[in-house]
């Protein structure tokens, strides 16, 4: 067996457990042994009592059904409320949620808007450089027409990027 001493320096925790029970149920069982003990003990004949446990019975049951009228009120309103709160927050998320579609929708536009605009320029650019070098042979040719053949070979910067000379060949457009 072990030894407890005097000084036991371990803490002692209370858990105060609440079984579920209302204070409804314990009220109207108080409410049932107090008229009960009311009328065991009071000096009445026997229609007098039954008389008084007919009255008693009748309060009990209007408190009864007031108690729980009100009690229904209650949780209806708690309902109520918490209908309200949810509506109230699923309205939120939807808004969140096409907000962000429009965003990513205005993005996704944006987007194909700069794709196109970027096509566009590149398409451009590349014509231009087709014209650049078309103007540029079109150019050499005529050096080379009216300066003759004698002048000897084509420069380096005017040897096409097959290795012939560009000012031998015949027309181009």
């Amino acid at each position: 067996m072990a030894r407890y001493d005097e000084y036991d320096d371990d803490r002692v925790v209370l858990i105060d457990r609440d079984n579920g029970t209302s204070g409804v149920g314990t009220f109207l069982l108080g409410l049932a042994l107090g008229a009960g003990a009311a009328l065991l003990f009071a000096p009445a004949s026997g229609a007098e009592t039954r008389q008084r446990l007919q009255d008693e019975a009748r309060r009990a049951g209007r408190r009864v059904k007031d108690m729980t009228d009100e009690f229904g009120d209650k949780v209806a309103d708690s309902v109520e409320k918490t209908r309200f709160q949810f509506d109230e927050q699923v309205g939120r998320a939807r808004d969140a949620v096409t907000s962000r579609v429009q965003a990513v929708g205005d993005a996704v536009s944006a987007g194909r808007d700069a794709a196109s605009q970027a096509r566009a320029d590149l398409e451009r650019a590349v014509a231009d450089s087709k014209r650049a070098y078309a103007d540029s042979r079109r150019a050499y040719r005529e050096h080379g027409r009216r300066h003759g053949p004698d002048d000897g070979s084509a420069p380096d910067d005017m040897i096409s990027s097959s290795g012939e000379e560009s000012a031998g060949a015949s027309s181009e457009g």
